[in-house]
């Protein structure tokens, strides 16, 4: 131990390396969906000492687009949208485009910037654990091979989990339901071979993937019984009258077909199509205000939809008053939902809100005694969305993150970081959805943080980096301030929400609130431990820069100047 001015301090170790060389780090991404191959391309991009592995549990990237293959899969927010924002696409056919196209968007992109090469298949984490004395996490991980089951472990400096918002599907709890003889299937877990021509079959739910669901078994099935517990608010496009005025072109149900005349047009003219998706971006989150009970914005979107699903369910005599909710819309996720409304008009459906009581090994038995006989049950009911860690995560002195979350709601601190798990970030953890405006820009902002963590990990030369318990109180007293003024406190069961009413699943603001939020990391609430006896600015180096060893480009600063505008005059007027 040195002392220095009275102060006793660790013995500085000149590092005899340039300042911006920074340490070899290992970083391991679990999961390669939407979030982990973005975070993979990132990490390279920032982290040039970063060794990166990314454990996947299928077969192949793309996550909930390659596990979700029920008929309709789609996305239910126009597609421009529901892409990287640095990888532009300019061939989606469709305004909501089909999901095997998504999944196709996904892989290219990974395939694009060699992710897929990288990708550890096939491979399931099972539990993670910090070594205090290391400063590294150990991965555990199981893959199968040839019907044996091998285990390995893989040491990391930090672990990054992308497994997913609504990636752990459940059946739901009804009696009998695994007695049942027929074709039972979960919309999370289709079998894609069964044919469901002249079917009849029961269709339970009204959430997201029961809206898509139903209008292809409407076309081809003999009956199917939709089951609802409650009712379902099917909306107007998101992004209002921009999206409106795109479908107004077409014939089909809430969708429209690009013509080769306007993709040939997106790919020929950068500067049109960047309008296009700046413009269909910003309409998108013009949506937000709607989340507010009473404002103009929610009274008009709120009649809006109620007059469109009225028009056209009117054909079918107390069929709006039986799917009309109790809550306000946006309280659970809206979706345009195309077709959907159509279908339940079509003689061979019937909605059914008597709840079931069982399930015997033909038919579904409802609470007034009725027995529905059915060939299939196909259950669209959701997911585990507690975000209750499926295996061990065990940080600092062997503190369990599922123990952590088993009473209290899932918290992290900007949906990201938790006390006692140091070098542990999420993307996609809890309150880092949205209600309203573009997901992959939270998802974007969010990465980008965490990127900029494992940056300053590596470049200072930090053992660990940990968020404070007062941080995260914070962040918490914020959201328990500002859900009550959204719809998403209104009576409506959601994944949004824990079954006492936290909302766990939604960022606290808009999505651009997101980014400005996110854009420049808060380091005061982080606790930082310095590798033993190790001064904490060693990394300053040797007073070289890499390019300086080199001989390089001793002048790229010039190539990124910040040329400040010439302020205005009413600017000027505001000084003193």
């Amino acid at each position: 131990m040195a002392t220095t001015n009275g102060i006793d301090s660790p013995e500085f170790h000149f590092q005899d390396q340039p300042v911006d060389q920074g340490r070899p780090i290992n970083v391991v991404i679990i999961g390669a969906g939407v979030s982990g191959i973005a975070l993979y391309i990132r990490l390279l991009q920032y982290v040039p000492n970063a060794s990166v592995t990314i454990f996947e549990k299928n077969p192949s990237v793309g996550g909930t687009w390659y596990e979700n293959r029920y008929p309709g899969v789609a996305c239910d927010i126009p597609s421009h949208v529901y892409q990287y924002t640095f990888a532009p696409n300019t061939d989606w056919s469709k305004l909501f485009a089909p999901g095997a196209e998504i999944l196709e968007y996904v892989k290219g992109v990974a395939h694009k910037y060699g992710v897929d090469e990288k990708v550890k298949y096939n491979t399931k984490v099972v539990q993670t654990e910090w070594f205090e004395d290391e400063g590294l996490w150990q991965v555990t991980t199981e893959r199968t091979e040839n019907g044996t089951t091998l285990s390995d472990q893989t040491k990391a400096h930090v672990v990054i989990s992308a497994v997913g918002i609504l990636n752990n599907w459940k059946w739901p709890e009804v009696d009998g339901l695994h007695d049942f003889e027929g074709k039972l299937l979960h919309s999370a877990c289709w079998d894609t071979e069964w044919e469901y021509d002249r079917k009849r079959v029961a269709l339970l739910g009204c959430g997201s993937s029961a809206i898509q669901i139903l209008p292809h078994l409407q076309k081809r099935s003999e009956t199917v019984y939709n089951f609802v517990r409650g009712g379902t608010w099917i909306s107007q496009p998101f992004g209002s009258k921009f999206i409106e005025n795109i479908i107004e072109k077409s014939d089909e149900p809430g969708n429209y077909t690009y013509s080769d005349k306007e993709l040939q047009s997106f790919k020929s003219d950068p500067v049109k199509y960047k309008k296009f998706r700046k413009d269909m971006e910003a309409s998108i989150n013009k949506d937000y205000p709607c989340l507010f009970p009473g404002s103009a914005e929610e009274k008009y979107s709120t009649e809006k939809i109620k007059q469109v699903m009225k028009e056209k369910l009117a054909s079918k005599s107390g069929l709006y008053e039986a799917l009309e909710p109790n809550f306000i819309p946006g309280c659970r996720r809206l979706t345009p939902g195309p077709g959907y409304l159509e279908a339940l008009t079509q003689d061979n459906v019937e909605l059914i809100k008597t709840p079931i009581v069982r399930v015997t090994k033909n038919s579904v038995i409802t609470s007034d005694g009725k027995a529905w006989p059915v060939d299939a049950i196909a259950c669209a009911t959701g997911f585990d969305s507690s975000y209750m860690p499926r295996f061990p995560i065990l940080g600092r002195g062997g503190a369990s993150l599922q123990t952590k979350w088993k009473d209290d709601p899932a918290c992290a601190y900007l949906s990201h970081s938790v006390p006692e798990f140091p070098n542990y970030f999420m993307v996609g953890g809890p309150n880092s959805a949205t209600g309203g405006g573009s997901l992959l820009l939270i998802l974007e902002s969010v990465m980008g943080y965490v990127v900029k963590a494992v940056q300053k990990i590596s470049r200072e030369h930090i053992k660990a980096i940990e968020v404070k318990k007062s941080a995260l109180i914070s962040w918490s007293s914020y959201l328990e301030k500002y859900f009550p003024l959204t719809v998403h406190v209104d009576a409506c069961t959601s994944w949004y929400k824990t079954g006492n009413g936290h909302i766990t699943g939604l960022w606290p603001g808009s999505s651009m609130h997101a980014m400005e939020t996110l854009k420049n990391p808060r380091w005061e609430d982080f606790e930082y431990e310095q590798w033993n006896g190790h001064d904490k600015l060693e990394w300053l180096g040797n007073g070289w820069t890499c390019e300086d060893v080199k001989r390089g480009d001793l002048g790229h600063y010039l190539d990124r100047v910040d040329y400040p505008p010439i302020p205005s005059n009413e600017i000027l007027q505001q000084q003193p």
